[in-house]
């Protein structure tokens, strides 16, 4: 009976953590550089920050746990300073107080291959937040925060035609389950507020298409994603740089919306970017 188990936990380890996988492998022991970030590996885990968003305002930190080859978990986060980007145009700085965002995201993802088949699991808590004081007077300082805590997630069936190629598909959704603030307003009207946030927050995609794999960390991915159900938090969609780009455009519409002005982006069209079907140069977790 115990050679029996061991030799079926063997089988499971060589179908579930096979070679083919998006995610990216951990470096060897000790600094690393790479095209996007440096750090430092040991053991299973792994401490980096991406310098060059550093020059952007967005001081950041990451940090990876490899679970075993293929299952990882991350915790990265970061504060924004919204000031940094306009004062290479000449923009000075505000006196009056100051204005900083924050974010924090941790996630574990999955990628489990039986022979050419995959499955692929995510699951996504972040907390995104700002800190701001305005300074009225030299003894009149307003103090704020506030936060939102939302969670993702996305759960992917593929074939692997080769090794490198993937057929995929899926379902992809979010949900906002809270927003604070400091000091509390303690107001019915807030909390109610809250409540029809939560309620209109929760987002669905359908998406398929198609990867190719290249070496430890680059990849293409050709899809196409349909709206399930179109909640606020479908601004929060996606996971490459690609989806990033396209959100911001959805964020100016809704700012848009919200001001009750005409959407300047809305005759933009741009292929594969601001439209339903996309192309992506980061596939890999």
């Amino acid at each position: 009976m115990k050679k029996i188990i061991i030799i079926s936990l063997l089988i499971i380890s060589v179908i579930g953590f096979s070679v083919k996988s998006d995610i990216v492998p951990q470096h060897d022991e000790g600094f690393f550089v790479n095209f996007e970030s440096i750090g430092f590996s040991f053991s299973n885990m792994e401490i980096s920050t991406a310098p060059l968003l550093d020059i952007l305002g967005v001081y950041n930190l990451g940090l990876r746990y490899y679970l075993y080859e293929n299952m990882i978990f991350s915790l990265n986060g970061g504060v924004i300073d919204p000031f940094v980007l306009p004062s290479y145009f000449g923009e000075p700085r505000p006196t009056d107080g100051y204005l900083y965002l924050y974010y924090l995201n941790t996630y574990n993802h999955n990628n489990f291959n039986f022979g050419n088949f995959s499955l692929k699991t995510h699951i996504q808590p972040s907390i995104y937040g700002l800190t701001m004081q305005v300074n009225e007077s030299e003894n009149d300082k307003i103090n704020l925060g506030l936060n939102a805590v939302t969670i993702r997630g996305f759960s992917q069936l593929g074939y692997y035609l080769t090794d490198n190629l993937e057929l995929f598909g899926g379902i992809e959704g979010g949900y906002l389950i809270t927003i604070n603030v400091n000091p509390d307003p303690n107001d019915p009207d807030f909390n109610a507020f809250v409540a029809r946030a939560r309620e209109e927050s929760l987002y669905s995609l359908g998406r398929g298409g198609i990867r190719f794999y290249s070496g430890d960390v680059f990849g293409v991915e050709l899809g196409y994603r349909i709206t399930i159900i179109d909640g606020i938090l479908k601004f929060l969609q996606g996971y490459n740089a690609t989806d990033y780009i396209y959100n911001s455009f959805s964020l100016t519409s809704i700012y848009s919306s919200i001001l009750d002005e005409e959407d300047p982006l809305k005759n933009i069209n741009i292929p594969f970017i601001t439209t339903d079907y996309y192309l992506s140069f980061t596939v890999k977790f």
